[in-house]
């Protein structure tokens, strides 16, 4: 994959993140706990990833898993920034295993979408 389309990815990763942080200012405005919007979050963030892998997957000459690590890998250092940068937050043991999580779920989208690309090919 070409730099461009790694960028393209990440716009849309970043245009993503923006929807989620919409949909849970709107869900913090009930009178949610705040530990299930916490979770609520965390899941629609994972989905994301996945949903990132999945569709840059078919485009990729790499394995899926690989280009999941890839895109993966990328994301989560733009949050890491983010979070040292404009929030002060320290890495700790629940980030790791957040950004564990995330990572994890974009190497299931990226296999998943490759192998929707072969079975496209198959037929």
């Amino acid at each position: 994959m070409k730099i461009l389309d790694y960028l393209k990815f990440i716009s849309l990763f970043f245009l993503l993140i923006i929807v989620i942080s919409f949909i849970t200012t709107l869900i913090n405005l009930t009178s949610i706990n705040s530990i299930i919007l916490t979770k609520i979050s965390i899941i629609l963030t994972a989905i994301s990833f996945f949903i990132i892998s999945t569709i840059a997957s078919p485009k990729s000459k790499d394995k899926g898993y690989i280009l999941g690590i890839k895109l993966g890998l990328i994301m989560i250092i733009f949050l890491i920034l983010i979070n040292l940068i404009f929030f002060q937050s320290k890495i700790n043991i629940d980030r790791i295993i957040y950004y564990l999580i995330l990572l994890s779920s974009s190497i299931l989208g990226g296999s998943f979408g490759k192998n929707l690309k072969l079975k496209k090919l198959a037929r």
